[in-house]
């Protein structure tokens, strides 16, 4: 298998000013031709810099692809900087000077004398036609002498250099029209086909010490990631055909399936929300729910689901006392004796809004997403959560960490009341082992 090196030039990038989806782009691409991408680098537009990454990136990977430095002005180096680097010296090329003169009559604008820079390239590699543009890149097939003159090791080696410009629409043209047939080309076929496996309630490393076995796979690679208060497994194949690698992967997949059980909840693209809609719709249940604390991020997860409307029967937003009174039938009691974060509170307010609504299934949150307002006895990060069918009443009662701030302690509160919609639809019985149950 090749390997390749995703070069991404601009000082913007290391500011921050930019968002680097070209890298993320890139990866996805030579994961699809079967080619490893096992660095990526960021450098700004530094010409000793430039070069000393070229050289490193030389070194380590038969591909080398950069993004950025093509445009006209001077601190766009780039090609400069593989010339230097080569001891070569920069090329003018007159048909690619007429095709930027064509792009800006097309404009009807004139073409400035700055644009001519783009007209050059290092002599000895070949034009990248950018259709989109004004800035080409080159492709450029570096031989044992170039790169024993830098010093590269294993120079016998023949490296390729790709360069596109920064613009996210140019490269992607330019890479689906040339650059990718002329890869396709030299390495053959060839696939890295990935699935991962989603997973709530079970930490990352509870989850790498459950398949530790696994992880020291080879084809398929078994890797485990976290985010968001969710848990993935990724296994990843290589081989000649996606058919071929979907088969490597599919053992070691199902056998995750079954010993993870109901931890697992999706692959891919699914989303906490996305399969309890899918749940409901098949099912043909109706949920409403009561939020609080979350301010309406569970309403707004389940509606983002298309069709919606089948299961969507009522959302409420009650953050004051007396909107829970009028509206969910909270009693005055429970707020003076329990409070509104409570378990008794959170447990009225599902049934309320199951009742009021008439659905199937009433969900309901109640909570402190601070900053500030907790006590010692009721902390930030304290929230209830209640689920209520026609013959019982579920609640749940979870401690966040109360560093987090009040978006991730919403965002965590809300994938939680998804994951108790789900497991209550998957199998009740789920529910009694993990949360109080107590009789409507």
């Amino acid at each position: 298998m090749a390997i390749a090196e995703v070069i991404s030039v601009g000082t913007e990038l290391l500011l921050g000013q930019i968002v680097n989806t070209n890298s993320h782009f890139l990866a996805g691409e030579l994961a699809s031709l079967g080619i490893d991408s096992l660095f990526q680098v960021t450098v700004g537009d530094n010409v000793p810099r430039l070069k000393s990454v070229l050289k490193q990136a030389l070194d380590r990977a038969d591909i080398v692809i950069t993004t950025g430095g093509l445009g006209p002005t001077a601190d766009d180096l780039t090609h400069e900087s593989i010339a230097e680097l080569f001891g070569v010296p920069m090329e003018f090329d007159a048909e690619t000077e007429r095709k930027i003169k064509a792009i800006f009559r097309l404009r009807g604008v004139h073409m400035s004398e700055s644009n001519r820079k783009q007209a050059h390239r290092p002599a000895g590699s070949q034009i990248l036609h950018n259709p989109r543009g004004t800035a080409p890149g080159i492709i450029w097939t570096v031989d044992e002498k170039n790169l024993r003159n830098i010093g590269v090791s294993d120079s016998m080696r023949t490296r390729y250099i790709l360069t596109f410009p920064g613009v996210p629409g140019e490269m992607k043209g330019m890479w689906y029209e040339t650059a990718k047939p002329f890869l396709a080309g030299l390495f053959g076929p060839g696939v890295i086909w990935s699935i991962e496996l989603k997973h709530y309630g079970i930490s990352e490393s509870a989850m790498a010490e459950k398949y530790t076995k696994l992880l020291d796979g080879t084809n398929p690679t078994v890797a485990p990631y976290a985010g968001n208060g969710e848990s993935r497994l990724r296994i990843s194949a290589k081989a000649d055909t996606v058919e071929h690698a979907k088969a490597i992967v599919q053992p070691v997949a199902d056998q995750i399936r079954k010993e993870s059980g109901h931890l697992c909840y999706g692959e891919n693209d699914d989303s906490l929300e996305s399969v309890v809609a899918r749940m409901l719709t098949q099912r043909s249940l109706t949920l409403a729910v009561a939020e609080s604390c979350t301010g309406g991020l569970v309403s707004k997860r389940l509606t983002d689901c298309p069709g919606s409307s089948a299961f969507v029967k009522l959302n409420i937003v009650a953050y004051a006392n007396e909107s829970k009174m009028k509206l969910l039938g909270v009693t005055e009691q429970t707020l003076v004796k329990s409070g509104a974060v409570s378990g008794e509170c959170a447990a009225e307010m599902a049934k309320g809004i199951r009742e009021l609504a008439e659905s199937d299934i009433g969900l309901s949150i109640t909570g402190l997403a601070g900053p500030g307002g907790g006590t010692e006895e009721k902390p930030v990060g304290l929230v209830y959560i209640g689920l209520s069918t026609r013959t019982r009443t579920y609640t749940s009662k979870r401690n966040f960490n109360p560093n987090l701030n009040r978006s991730e302690i919403r965002l965590r509160t809300a994938s939680d009341a998804l994951n108790m919609v789900r497991l209550l639809m998957l199998e009740p019985a789920l529910l009694e082992q993990e949360y109080a149950a107590i009789r409507n």
